[in-house]
């Protein structure tokens, strides 16, 4: 009974257990810590077995430390690594400082790394090559080199070389000299050429698939290749599954043929959804897409759009083409109605286009036959019979290039937009007015550290016309509104008559917009707008300025903009709201 009285009183921790508190790491930072955090025991015990701790339990877990440590520090070349450790009890708390020297790391004294067979001039090959990491002189890290190593292997099968096989692959460790040795060889035996390309489960023609295939029979095997392939076949949109993929077993000679597996998709799909906008009040969006019409991967579309003051009704048959540049056939029909505070057309239209893609750039070439009918003027002008009324048909051409680059197509940090347009009419083709118009909009996006960012936007326009009041007010530039200048309404600014907004034959507008975000999904921003739509002479710019609420929505940024015009004729105060892609 003396005996275990005794041994009670000097070791009380075998009997009572403590509260294992902070236990800190020192002396390594970044991944060599993370690592160590995921495999020292002691660091990753459970609420329960931290409640509870004996004191033999702390002292086996401090002990198994140091071969933990080294363990964890290994990977990146550091085998001998020396720990201490500190524990401070106090108020029935112990806690742990892990104090870690890491020591010197092993470095690679010699590389050996060699490809042999046909690689040779291969620049491809050679830049994964050159690119193996570590190199003479750098700290051995497992990760980089298994990394350099794949890399490797991967550059072998995109080119083709599906024989290459490793020869060599050892790396020996001096602990004692700090060095290791890596020893790598490969052979990489001969670069295969595209054999036949075969598609199957395809709904659609496969004389029309085949068009999409951008190589040749014969020619030296290339993995971008299939890429390609496959982005044009998803482009296409008639397929949910697309798996494209060498098939080597089936090889002759030093040719693979590549199978391309296809499953349809959703041949009818139906949208719908609810719009609000400052400018069109709220509404409803309907539409249906028919994937493809007929084998010939033929398409037909229709779309809805009612709100309070823009209602439209279009539908659009397209055609695969793929002369010169892969895009569409199009041909369309739509019926729109708009109206403003100053401005109340009805538009009847209808369109052949050849889209197209060239260099990064989307490009449409089309022919319009539009009617128009209009009326300039307030609500109450238009009651009073005092707004001015028009009809006019045209007949003209259209050109537009589009081209849209960032690093996230929904919040980008980094991105640009660039379009513009160029319309012609003449009298001598059917139309009621002659003239030539460019619209040219540009869009910049910049981040400013990790939470901010800067938004720039231009729009320019100049139309040449010697019948400036037989030209419908669609052809006509009105300034101000959510995508013009803020603290303005709608078509709010341009030439007037009197009080009446008319439009004008020239644009220049300008936006530069700061966006601080506080949260991942809330920010704001402050903005300042200027520019005018003018005829001859620019009469000066209208400027307005505001702060703005943002939200990161899934469907796109939503924007609500608190803005102030400073022009005496405009509003004081307008509220905008706008949603979507920035770009």
């Amino acid at each position: 009974m003396r005996t275990l009285l005794c041994l009670i009183l000097l070791l009380p921790g075998l009997a009572f257990g403590q509260i294992l508190g902070k236990v800190r790491l020192k002396g390594i930072e970044g991944e060599m810590a993370d690592n160590v955090r995921k495999s020292v025991s002691v660091m990753n015990l459970s609420d329960a077995d931290r409640a509870a701790l004996s004191e033999a339990r702390l002292a086996y877990l401090l002990r198994k430390a140091p071969a933990e440590v080294a363990r964890a520090l290994e990977p990146f070349g550091y085998y001998e690594s020396q720990v201490q450790s500190r524990v401070t009890r106090a108020d029935g708390k112990a806690d742990v400082v892990l104090e870690v020297a890491a020591g010197d790391p092993v470095t690679v004294a010699e590389l050996r790394l060699a490809i042999n067979g046909a690689v040779s001039g291969d620049e491809r090959i050679g830049a994964a090559v050159d690119g193996f990491h570590p190199r003479q002189g750098e700290r051995l890290e497992h990760a980089r080199y298994e990394a350099g190593k794949l890399a490797i292997q991967h550059a072998l099968l995109a080119r083709g070389y599906f024989d290459a096989q490793m020869d060599v692959h050892r790396v020996e460790v001096s602990r004692a000299q700090h060095r290791a040795d890596i020893d790598l060889a490969w052979t990489s035996g001969a670069r295969y050429r595209f054999g036949e390309t075969r598609f199957e489960g395809s709904h659609v023609r496969e004389s029309l698939l085949e068009k999409t295939v951008p190589y040749q029979r014969g020619e030296p095997y290339e993995q971008d290749q299939l890429l390609a392939l496959q982005q044009r076949l998803t482009a296409l949109d008639y397929f949910g599954v697309i798996d494209v993929r060498p098939d080597t077993e089936q090889a002759e000679g030093e040719e693979v043929p590549i199978v391309i597996s296809l499953q349809p998709g959703k041949r009818t799909v139906y949208t719908a959804g609810l719009s609000f906008g400052t400018d069109s009040g709220a509404g409803i969006q309907l539409g249906m897409e028919r994937r493809w019409v007929n084998d010939r991967g033929h398409k037909f579309s229709t779309q809805l759009d009612w709100a309070q003051r823009r209602k439209s009704l279009g539908a659009q048959y397209r055609i695969p083409a793929f002369a010169w540049s892969e895009g569409w056939y199009s041909l369309g029909a739509n019926r729109r109605d708009e109206e403003s505070d100053v401005l109340k057309t009805r538009i009847t239209e209808l369109v052949a286009s050849r889209s197209g893609a060239w260099n990064g750039w989307t490009l449409a070439v089309g022919a319009h036959l539009r009617n128009e009918e209009f009326e300039l003027g307030s609500e109450q002008d238009r009651r009073d019979g005092r707004a001015l009324r028009g009809r006019t048909r045209l007949i003209y051409p259209e050109l537009s290039a589009q081209r849209v680059v960032s690093d996230d197509p929904m919040y980008p940090s980094r991105g640009f937009s660039l379009r513009g347009e160029f319309k012609i009419g003449a009298q001598a083709l059917g139309s009621d007015v002659s003239f030539a118009q460019v619209l040219v909009e540009a869009k910049l996006i910049r981040s400013l550290g990790e939470r901010n960012r800067m938004l720039l936007r231009g729009q320019l326009g100049r139309t040449v016309t010697n019948s400036f009041a037989r030209l419908p007010p669609s052809l006509r530039f009105f300034a101000g509104g959510d995508r013009s200048i803020r603290g303005y309404g709608y078509q709010e600014v341009g030439p007037r008559v009197g009080e009446l907004p008319i439009g004008g034959k020239n644009l220049l507008v300008g936006s530069a917009e700061f966006e601080r975000m506080f949260t991942a999904t809330w920010g704001a921003a402050a903005f300042v707008d200027a520019g005018n739509a003018f005829n001859e002479i620019n009469g000066g710019a209208a400027v307005g300025a505001g702060l703005g609420l943002r939200w990161r929505s899934p469907v796109g940024m939503v924007r609500v903009d608190l803005a102030h015009g400073f022009d005496e004729a405009a509003s004081s105060v307008q509220i905008h709201l706008n949603i979507g892609p920035d770009l």
